[in-house]
C-alpha cells in the first residue's frame, strides 16, 4: 500500500550495502499507523491468525498435491512457499497452452500457462494456485482428472 513502507530483506553479504542504500528510500521515515500496524503482526492474536493460515495452506497443497498425482500431473518440485502448484502436462500431447484453453473450456478450470512465468519449461507446465477454498480445490481436481482421462 501507498507510503506503508515497513520490511526487510534477506541477501548475500556482498549486497548488504547496496540494499542499505535503497532501504534508506524505501523505509525511512515509515508513518505512525504503518509502525502500529506492523507492530500489530507480531502480537499473539495475528500470530494465532498467521499459523492457522499456514496450516490451512498446508492442507491444501497436499489436496492438490495427491489430486493431481491422483490424475497423472506430476509436479517435479513441491511447493514450499506462495499458493501455487507447477505441473508438468507434456504426457497429455498438448502444450501448456492448449492444455489451459482446453481446461477451460472443456472442464471450466483456469489454469495458467507456464509462458507467463519465462521460458524454462514453459510449454509443458501449468500453474494451478490453490488459494481457492478446500471444495473449489476438490471439485477443480475432479474436473482435471475426467478432462485428462478424454486426452488418453
Amino acid at each position: 500500500m501507498t507510503g506503508w513502507r515497513l520490511g526487510w530483506c534477506v541477501v548475500p553479504e556482498a549486497l548488504v550495502p547496496a540494499m542499505e542504500r535503497l532501504a534508506q528510500n524505501y523505509f525511512l521515515c515509515a508513518s505512525a499507523p504503518a509502525q502500529h500496524a506492523a507492530l500489530a503482526c507480531f502480537a499473539p492474536e495475528s500470530l494465532a491468525v498467521c499459523e492457522a493460515r499456514r496450516v490451512e495452506f498446508t492442507e491444501r497443497r497436499a489436496l492438490v498435491l495427491d489430486g493431481l498425482a491422483r490424475i497423472g500431473l506430476p509436479v517435479p518440485v513441491p511447493p514450499d512457499g506462495a499458493f501455487y502448484v507447477y505441473f508438468d502436462v507434456s504426457q497429455t500431447g498438448l502444450t501448456s497452452w492448449q492444455f489451459c484453453e482446453r481446461a477451460l473450456q472443456e472442464a471450466h478450470v483456469a489454469l495458467t500457462p507456464g509462458r507467463d512465468f519465462g521460458v524454462h519449461t514453459a510449454e509443458t507446465h501449468v500453474r494451478l494456485s490453490y488459494a481457492a477454498s478446500a471444495d473449489e480445490l476438490r471439485e477443480g481436481i475432479a474436473r482435471l482428472g475426467k478432462f485428462v482421462a478424454t486426452l488418453q
